[in-house]
């Protein structure tokens, strides 16, 4: 992947949510919710990029990029949808940048990584922090893209 790849992945999420019309789920997370997971992710593992490319030697763990309470924070402090959207649309480019700015060896730091999903650890140990950038604009965003579909009428 490159730049722009990585920022274009993004695309076809924030069109979607554009396009609105989502109905609530009845267990988990709205559109809203979705949209509000994936800009402070993406803000996340850039800060790590960023910290990285610095010569700082950062972790990562996603505890509070999937906590409720401070997602619908995030989400009522956008506004709706639209906002959401150009949220995602500037995390990606953030990303983008952060994965753009790191070369061969500071793209290959192993950045130790702590994810949890539905309350369960599913990931304990390191990552080279540009496939870590591009797993989370592809195999990552493809489970929101789907999860967010699913929200349609």
């Amino acid at each position: 992947m490159d730049q722009s790849e990585i920022e274009g992945a993004f695309s076809p999420f924030v069109t979607e949510l554009r396009a609105g019309g989502f109905v609530p789920p009845a267990e988990g997370w709205t559109a809203e919710l979705v949209a509000a997971h994936i800009t402070t992710n993406n803000d996340l593992i850039a800060e790590v990029a960023e910290q990285i490319a610095a010569g700082e030697r950062p972790s990562y763990d996603n505890t509070v990029v999937i906590d409720d309470a401070r997602l619908a924070e995030v989400a009522t402090e956008a506004g709706g949808l639209d906002e959401l959207a150009s949220a995602v649309e500037t995390s990606a480019r953030r990303l983008a940048a952060a994965w753009a700015a790191l070369d061969d060896a500071t793209g290959a730091y192993e950045v130790p990584s702590r994810i949890f999903d539905a309350g369960f650890l599913v990931r304990d140990g390191a990552f080279p922090i540009r496939v870590f950038i591009e797993g989370n604009a592809t195999f990552h965003l493809q489970i929101h893209f789907d999860q967010l579909m699913a929200l349609r009428p």
